[in-house]
């Protein structure tokens, strides 16, 4: 997988406007966030960290993403491709991450393709 970092502008869905990405996967996240009409606001600068275990030693994870609907209902994604879907730190932090948002009454998603790449022609 090849690493594609930039900056988005202009949104309107996102607090400050603009925002940085690390992949290509999460560039096209967040253009479907922009179009995504359910969604109010949505932004990587949540400042939201979880701890987990690895290896019994204490890591932090920082979630790509914090969504909010205009439902009032809140949500964190991950974006991950291969091979980082296979590695173990990922299960940990997306089940570390699971039991985080259940506590909140909120929801965790793992966003491993966007419908653009898995429809068009990316």
């Amino acid at each position: 997988m090849v690493s594609k970092r930039g900056t988005l502008t202009n949104l309107k869905r996102n607090p400050s406007g603009k925002e940085e990405y690390d992949s290509a996967l999460e560039r096209e996240y967040m253009v479907e966030l922009e179009r995504n009409p359910a969604v109010k606001t949505w932004t990587k600068k949540h400042g939201i960290k979880i701890p987990y275990k690895f290896f019994g030693i204490t890591r932090h994870y920082w979630p790509d993403f914090m969504v909010e609907y205009k439902d009032g209902s809140k949500e964190i994604h991950e974006t991950k491709g291969l091979p980082l879907l296979l590695w173990l730190s990922t299960k940990l932090k997306g089940q570390t991450a699971e039991e985080f948002c259940k506590a909140k009454g909120w929801k965790y998603k793992m966003i491993t393709k966007g419908s653009q790449a898995f429809y068009g022609k990316v």
